[in-house]
C-alpha cells in the first residue's frame, strides 16, 4: 500500500464512511511479550529478551561465565573454567566445590584470571587450567585443593625470544604426557613436557588461537583461529612519541582498498592490515606433531565478499571449536551456524552441516554454535548453541540437526559423560539476573551488580530417546519464539512486517545513552505499573542519593526532568530489558550483532593491553564499543542492512571506541584519539561525524549537543541536503563517574544532570525543525550494569517520542534491542538481520495514526548539581541559552497539520 492510500483509508476509517482493507499477516513474536521478566528455578524463567529458559535435567548453579569444562578420566567430576575461578562439580552427587570459596578458605590458585583452557592428565587428581592474562599454566590438585605447581609460556625457544604470552585453549596428550597450549598473544601452539615441566615446541598458527583438539592416533592437532587482522601501531609509534602520534579518528573502513593496502590520515603514515580472507585470519590449522609444522589451513566457513543466500558476506566464520574422530575433525563456525567436515587424513574440506532449527527463522543467522562434542560411536554431534539457549543434536551420517535439548541462558561447552549416558551442559548466564535491589533485596556473596548476580548453571541431562528428543526440540523452539497472526487495517504507522506497507514515519533518530535501570530514573512514575520510589535516585526530590553531608542544601532536588517530563509527555516502557549486561555486550546488541564466542569469552576475562609488545595478540580490539573484525555478523548488523536495503543514515558518536585510544578532554572530534590502527565498519566509515564526541567521560554533553545541532543545520537545515532517513546518536555521560568539581562535576549525579539536560535538548531541537512532523525519537541505554532494579537487573531505560507516538502512554509489552530493531527495520523497510529482531515482540502499542504535532519544550537544570557554564569554560565557550530555548525556525505546527490532512485529501 502506498503512502496516499495509507493516508486514504486511515481518513475514510476516522470519517466512518467504510472499514479499510484488513489483511492478516503472520508475525513472529518471543513467548514471554506479555510478561515481565522473573526467575523460576522449577518452572518458566523469562529472560530479558522475552524468551523462556526450562532446563532440562538437573541444573546447578556455578560461577558466572564458564567458558571451559573438562570431564575427569574415571567420570566422577567436571572442571569448568571461570574467569580467576574453577567450579568442581561431583558428577554423581550433583555437589559442587568453588574455588576461590567465598569465605577465603580456600584461595584461587590463577594469578589474573584465565581463560577458556582446562583439562585433565593421566589421572582425575591433578587438573591443567590456562592462566591467561598471566601466560602460564597452573597445576591444580584436586583433592587438597591446592595449586602445585605453573609452567610459563614465556622465554626463549630455539633462540626465539617469547615474552607477554596470553593461554587461551588447551588439550592434553596422555602417549607423551604432554600438554598442547595455545598463546593467543604469540599466535602459536606451544608443546609442555609435565615430567620436565619445558617447552618441547613452538608452533606459529594463525591469529587468536582460540580452540585446540587432538586427532585419536595423536599425530596431529588442529587449532582454530578466531582473529582476523594483526593490529599495528601507527607507523612511527614509539613509547616517548606515541601520544602525538594518534589520530582523531579510526583509519579506514574495513576492507577497503585503505584497510588492505595502508593510508594517510591527518598526515600519518597509516599501515595496511592485509585481506580479511588471509589463510591466517579465522581458520583452522593441521599440525603434524611428529614434524611440529603447520600441515594444512582451512577457510572453514565463507568468505567475506562470498554471496550467499542473496546477501554478502561481511564477517568471517569465526571457527572455534573442534571435535575430532578417527577421520573427520568437526569444527563449529559460529557466524555461519554451521559445522565443517575436514578429512584429515586427505586434508580437504568435505563438506558442511548447517545446523537447522525451523523453516522460519533457518534463513537468518544467530545460533552461534559454540562448544562441540561427539559420541563414541562417531554418529552424533552436540554442539552448544550460545544464541539459542539449546544444544543441537546432530546426525553425522544424514549431515542433519534431529533436535535440541533445552538449556539456560548462553550455553557455551557440552560434554558427555565416559559412557555415553550423559550429557554435561554449562552456561555462562544459566536463568539470569532478577532484582538488583528494593525492599526485601538482599545482595548475594557474589555481588549484586547484574553481571555479578547472575549466575552460569552446570546441566546433567540424559542423552534423550527420539522421542524424548522430539520433546525437547518443541519445547527449545516454544521456548524461543512463536507465530501470531495480526490483523493489519494499515492505520498503524508500524507496519507489522517490513515491506508490507509505507509507514508515514520518515526520519528515526536512535538515541543511545550508558548504563541506567529503570527504577533509577522512573521509578517515581505512578503511570508506571511497576516501579520502586526507593531506588529512584535520579528521579526528583531524592536527596537521599546525595552524600549525608550535604543532603539539607538541596530542597526540591531534580536530577532527571527531562526524562521524566519528555515519558510524561511521549511514550515510554515499563516492561523494556537490555540484553547486554555491559557496554561490551551493548554496544553489539544496539546495533543488531549478537556478541560472538570471541566477545562473550573477552568480556568476562581479564587482559592486559600492552602496545609496544613483540606479543602481536596484545594489540587486539578490545569490543567495548564498537563492532570490530572479530565480530561482525555473517551479513553484518544493522548498518550493513540499511546500505544493502538503499536507506541513508547518518551517525554522531557510535563505534568510535575500540578499546585502545585516548579519551581526554580535548578529543573533541571523536572522544578518541587512536594507536593501534583497527578500522570501523565500511558501511559506518563513510557516514560517521568526526565532528562528535563520542564515547569519553571527560567531555559534557553539553559540547556533544552544540556540535549536533552545528552539523545537523548545517547539513540538513540550511543546506542543501534532505536529513537522512536514519540518524544515530551517543549521549554517554548519564554512565558517570568519579566528581570533578573544578569541571562542574560535583557530584556522581551531575553526569546524569548533564546528560538529562542534553535529552531535553535534543527532543527541544528536533521537535522544532520541519522533519518533525514525520519523526520518530527512541531513546535508550545501551546496558544496564551502573544501575539497580527491583523486578530485573537489565530493565532499563525505552522512551519514543514525535507525533505519531501515543502521548501519554506507558507500554506494559515485553521488549528488549530486538523489539528495537524490529520497530526500525519495519518502519523503514528493512530485512531482518538475525533471529533476535525477527521473532522479537512487535511494539504497535506504542504508535497512533493521529498525529499530534506538539513540540517538546527543554526544562532547565539545577546549576547547583550540574554547573553547565563551567563544564564549557575550558573549550572556552559558553552556552546561550535563549538560542537553544528559541531552537531552530520552527516548522509551525498548524502547517504540520494541513500536510497531514492534505495527504488524506490526496489520491
Amino acid at each position: 500500500m502506498n503512502m496516499k492510500s495509507y493516508l486514504l483509508a486511515a481518513l475514510v476509517l476516522a470519517m466512518g464512511a467504510c472499514k479499510p482493507t484488513v489483511q492478516t499477516v503472520k508475525v513472529l513474536q518471543v513467548p514471554g511479550r506479555d510478561q515481565y521478566c522473573k526467575i523460576d528455578h522449577d518452572g518458566i524463567t523469562v529472560l530479558p529478551s522475552g524468551r523462556f529458559v526450562t532446563p532440562v535435567g538437573e541444573v546447578l548453579p556455578i560461577t558466572n561465565d564458564p567458558y571451559g569444562m573438562a570431564i575427569s578420566p574415571d567420570g566422577k567430576k567436571a572442571v569448568t573454567l571461570h574467569n580467576g575461578v574453577i567450579t568442581i562439580v561431583d558428577t554423581e552427587k550433583l555437589m559442587v566445590q568453588r574455588v576461590p570459596s567465598y569465605d577465603g578458605s580456600v584461595p584461587s590458585p590463577l594469578v589474573k584470571g584465565s581463560y577458556l583452557g582446562v583439562s585433565f592428565g593421566g589421572d582425575s587428581r591433578y587438573v591443567y587450567l590456562s592462566g591467561g592474562d598471566n601466560g602460564d599454566v597452573v597445576i591444580y590438585d584436586l583433592e587438597k585443593l591446592q595449586k602445585v605447581g605453573s609452567i610459563s609460556l614465556d622465554g626463549k625457544f630455539k633462540g626465539e625470544d617469547f615474552e607477554d604470552s596470553f593461554t587461551s585453549d588447551l588439550v592434553y596428550d596422555p602417549d607423551k604426557n604432554e600438554l598442547l597450549v595455545l598463546d593467543r598473544a604469540n599466535f602459536r601452539m606451544v608443546r609442555l613436557n609435565l615430567d620436565t615441566k619445558k617447552i618441547t615446541g613452538s608452533v606459529r598458527v594463525g591469529r587468536q588461537p582460540f580452540g585446540i583438539a587432538i586427532s585419536p592416533d595423536r599425530k596431529q592437532a588442529f587449532v582454530a583461529n578466531v582473529g582476523v587482522y594483526s593490529y599495528p601501531l601507527i607507523t612511527g609509534a614509539t613509547p616517548e612519541n606515541v601520544k602525538d602520534l594518534m589520530i582523531s579518528h579510526h583509519p579506514y573502513g574495513e576492507n577497503t582498498p585503505e584497510s588492505r593496502n595502508g593510508t594517510l590520515v591527518e598526515g600519518k603514515q597509516i599501515p595496511g592490515l592485509g585481506d580479511p580472507n588471509s589463510l591466517d585470519a579465522m581458520s583452522v590449522f593441521t599440525i603434524d606433531l611428529e614434524q611440529d609444522t603447520v600441515i594444512s589451513k582451512f577457510k572453514t566457513g565463507y568468505l567475506v565478499g562470498e554471496t550467499v543466500e542473496d546477501a554478502e558476506v561481511v564477517g568471517g566464520a569465526s571457527p572455534n571449536s573442534i571435535a575430532v574422530g578417527r577421520e573427520y575433525a568437526y569444527v563449529t563456525n559460529a557466524t555461519n551456524d554451521n559445522v565443517a567436515i575436514i578429512d584429515y587424513r586427505t586434508q580437504e574440506l568435505v563438506g558442511r552441516i548447517p545446523i537447522k532449527i525451523d523453516d522460519r527463522i533457518d534463513h537468518v543467522r544467530g545460533l552461534l554454535p559454540f562448544g562441540i562434542t561427539m559420541s563414541k560411536d562417531e554418529k552424533t554431534l552436540y554442539v552448544a548453541l550460545l544464541g539459542f539457549n539449546a544444544v543441537a543434536v546432530i546426525d553425522i551420517p544424514s549431515r542433519t540437526t534431529t533436535g535440541l535439548i533445552p538449556s539456560g541462558w548462553g550455553p557455551t561447552r557440552v560434554e558427555l559423560s565416559n559412557d555415553d549416558k550423559d550429557l554435561y551442559i554449562i552456561t555462562c548466564r544459566g536463568w539470569g539476573a532478577g532484582p538488583t535491589g528494593g525492599q526485601g533485596f538482599v545482595a548475594p556473596v557474589q555481588g549484586s551488580n547484574v553481571n555479578q548476580i547472575q549466575l552460569g548453571s552446570f546441566q546433567k541431562v540424559a542423552v534423550p530417546t527420539t522421542e524424548k528428543l522430539a520433546e525437547y526440540t518443541k519445547q527449545a523452539i516454544g521456548n524461543t519464539f512463536k507465530e501470531t497472526e495480526v490483523e493489519d487495517d494499515g492505520t498503524n504507522p508500524l507496519p507489522p512486517v517490513a515491506g508490507l506497507r509505507q509507514s508515514p514515519i520518515k526520519h528515526i533518530v536512535y538515541i543511545t545513552k550508558e548504563n541506567r535501570t529503570y527504577d533509577e530514573i522512573f521509578g517515581q512514575l505512578k503511570n508506571g505499573a511497576i516501579g520502586d520510589s526507593t531506588l529512584a535516585r535520579f528521579g526528583v526530590n531524592n536527596t537521599y542519593t546525595l552524600p549525608d553531608s550535604v543532603q539539607g542544601l538541596f530542597p526540591n532536588l531534580r536530577i532527571s526532568p527531562n526524562h521524566i517530563k519528555a515519558a510524561k509527555q511521549f511514550a515510554f516502557s515499563d516492561n523494556y530489558y537490555c540484553d547486554s549486561d555491559a557496554s561490551v555486550h551493548g554496544h553489539h546488541w544496539l546495533v543488531g550483532v549478537i556478541p560472538n564466542e570471541w566477545v562473550e569469552a573477552n568480556a568476562a576475562t581479564s587482559k592486559t593491553a600492552k602496545w609496544f609488545s613483540k606479543a602481536e595478540g596484545r594489540r587486539p580490539p578490545q569490543t567495548i564499543g564498537s563492532i570490530d573484525p572479530e565480530d561482525y555478523g555473517e551479513i553484518g548488523g544493522m548498518w550493513e542492512a540499511m546500505e544493502r536495503r538503499g536507506v541513508d543514515f547518518y551517525n554522531f558518536g557510535q563505534a568510535n571506541e575500540s578499546g585502545h585510544e585516548r579519551e581526554e578532554w580535548y578529543d573533541t572530534n571523536t572522544g578518541a584519539a587512536h594507536a593501534v590502527m583497527i578500522p570501523m565498519p565500511k558501511a559506518l566509515f563513510k557516514r560517521t561525524s568526526h565532528n562528535y564526541a563520542g564515547y569519553n567521560m571527560n567531555i559534557p554533553d553539553q559540547y556533544r549537543m552544540d556540535q549536533f545541532e552545528k552539523e545537523f543545520t548545517e547539513k540538513w537545515i540550511d543546506g542543501e541536503c534532505e536529513m537522512p532517513a536514519f540518524v544515530t546518536m551517543m549521549i554517554p555521560n548519564d554512565h558517570g563517574t568519579g566528581p570533578r568539581p573544578e569541571d562542574g562535576y560535583p557530584y556522581r549525579q551531575s553526569y546524569m544532570v548533564d546528560n538529562d539536560l542534553a535529552v531535553g535538548r535534543v527532543l527541544h531541537f528536533l521537535s522544532r525543525t520541519k522533519y518533525w512532523k514525520d519523526m520518530l525519537v527512541i531513546i535508550t541505554e545501551d546496558d544496564p550494569q551502573g544501575g539497580v532494579d527491583h523486578i530485573d537487573g537489565h530493565r532499563s531505560v525505552l522512551m519514543m517520542a514525535g507525533p505519531y507516538v501515543k502521548h501519554g502512554y506507558v507500554s506494559h509489552t515485553h521488549a528488549n534491542f530486538g523489539a528495537i530493531l524490529k520497530t526500525i527495520y519495519n518502519i523503514l523497510d528493512v530485512p531482518n538481520v538475525n533471529h533476535f529482531d525477527l521473532t522479537a515482540s512487535l511494539l504497535q502499542d506504542f504508535f497512533t495514526d493521529e498525529p499530534d504535532f506538539t513540540p517538546y519544550t527543554l526544562e532547565r537544570h539545577d546549576s547547583r548539581i550540574f554547573d553547565a557554564e563551567l563544564a564549557m569554560k575550558k573549550y572556552h565557550k559558553t552556552i546561550d541559552w535563549t538560542k537553544i530555548e528559541q531552537g531552530p525556525d520552527m516548522d509551525d505546527v498548524d502547517d504540520a497539520r494541513e500536510d497531514f490532512q492534505k495527504n488524506y485529501d490526496e489520491d
